[in-house]
């Protein structure tokens, strides 16, 4: 008995060894070129919209930075107009209400500036766009 089962493992292991594996499932190891090319199209259309998603937050938080810092400049000025000064960027900083000149953190934005009307209300513009008080 232990003979015969000997020899039909013996027989299974001569017919399974005369077959390759590309044969027996009709598919071969590793990827085909068109699937690459398809998976690396994919990659750079993901990559292109997670760049647009990445450049606008970008710009949104350098535009989030400028209200900040115009209204910065909105209670400085208003300290000096409270004390009798004359209000301007310039006057800001040589009087030591601000630290610094303020730049803007967006390209080409223009210069910050800074006005107080009679009725004491301050008006922080950048370039043509105003910035406080914040619609």
């Amino acid at each position: 008995m232990r003979n015969i089962v000997k020899n039909l493992e013996k027989k299974i292991k001569q017919i399974t060894g005369r077959f390759n594996r590309k044969k027996l499932t009709g598919r071969r190891k590793g990827f085909s070129l068109i699937e690459v090319v398809i998976a690396i199209t994919l990659m750079a259309i993901l990559s292109g919209i997670a760049m647009t998603s990445y450049t606008k937050a970008q710009r949104d938080a350098k535009k989030n930075m400028d209200y900040t810092t115009a209204a910065n400049i909105a209670t400085a000025a208003q300290l000096a107009d409270a004390d009798g000064k004359t209000v301007s960027i310039e006057n800001l900083v040589a009087e030591n209400y601000l630290q610094s000149t303020p730049k803007s953190q967006q390209k080409d934005a223009g210069e910050f500036a800074v006005s107080v009307d009679e009725n004491g209300k301050v008006t922080v513009t950048l370039g043509k766009e105003t910035y406080y008080p914040r619609d």
